[in-house]
């Protein structure tokens, strides 16, 4: 673990995204907190002003702080994006490993139904399902819309590495020695597959998060006042303020870019050598059982 974070810090594309991502984190999470400006009040004499002292970046229509409800916005985003890859990379995780331990031709009927699911476009599926519920939705509505069309590229990703470590011969040894499939997975293919869901879950990322401010942007989101980078911009779209457009594009801007980054970096700190690791601890008991 500690060579890899060491590559991966070499790196510079890796340091400059996850240096980016922990500003973005630190500014979701301390700005609220450290403001005294109310979020939520309503004060028409302040409208649509510019930045200043007392509001950095200015004001919405109705008088709002855009500092604070920038970063209400991005910790609610945030939290529903990763509440939805959650989803994501462990079905996708699980999936790939049934997958990938079943019988050629089971496994190949299983991929196909992958192939079958990425060919449904996934920007409107979670529209039909925001559509369906309509004045419901709520978090939790929107987490599961946009969790429906992620989970096929990591299943894909885990079938694959699990299909090329299953012919190493230190899976062999483990079956032969009685080692479960359910303890082979967890135990075994787990740690070799979890860079590759790393990767994944750096590019899809930034996806969840683009998805849920178009979602806003057409009125599908979460409803107003509560604040999220798509119905921040969709305030600014409603009202004719291009300046809150822009703040709030460009915070989604930088967060996806900077996970690109973070995703290339962990990429490049993976590359120099992808063979399995073989657990030690398996490898002391083979070798008790072998010399008994």
């Amino acid at each position: 673990m500690r060579p890899l974070l060491a590559r991966f810090l070499r790196s510079g594309a890796g340091r400059v995204g996850i240096g980016v991502l922990v500003l973005v984190g630190l500014f979701v999470g301390l700005v609220p907190a450290l403001s005294s400006a109310d979020p939520d009040a309503i004060d028409f004499t302040l409208r649509n002003q510019g930045p200043s002292g007392a509001h950095p970046l200015g004001t919405d229509y109705f008088g709002r702080d855009l500092l604070v409800r920038l970063a209400l916005g991005g910790r609610l985003s945030l939290e529903i994006s990763l509440l939805a890859l959650g989803i994501v990379l462990v079905v996708g995780f699980c999936y790939g490993a049934v997958a990938g331990m079943l019988p050629r031709r089971l496994d190949d009927a299983a991929m196909r139904l992958v192939d079958a699911a990425l060919a449904i476009p996934r920007f409107p599926t979670m529209v039909i399902i925001l559509v369906i519920a309509g004045l419901r939705t709520n978090v939790g509505t929107l987490v599961l819309a946009l969790a429906v069309g992620g989970w096929m590229i990591p299943a894909r990703l885990v079938r694959l590495e699990l299909v090329t470590l299953r012919q190493r011969h230190f899976v062999t040894a483990a079956r032969a020695v009685g080692v479960g499939p359910v303890r082979l997975v967890v135990r075994h293919f787990l740690p070799n597959a979890l860079g590759a869901l790393l990767i994944a879950a750096f590019l899809e990322l930034p996806a969840l998060v683009l998805m849920e401010a178009f979602a806003s942007a057409l009125g599908l989101g979460i409803n107003p006042p509560t604040p999220t980078w798509g119905n921040i911009a969709y305030d600014g779209l409603d009202y004719r303020d291009t300046w809150e457009v822009f703040i709030a594009s460009a915070a989604i801007a930088v967060f996806a870019i900077a996970a690109n980054f973070a995703a290339d970096g962990l990429q490049e700190a993976l590359e120099p050598r992808r063979d399995a690791v073989v657990p030690r601890r398996f490898l002391r008991r083979l070798v008790a059982r072998v010399s008994r």
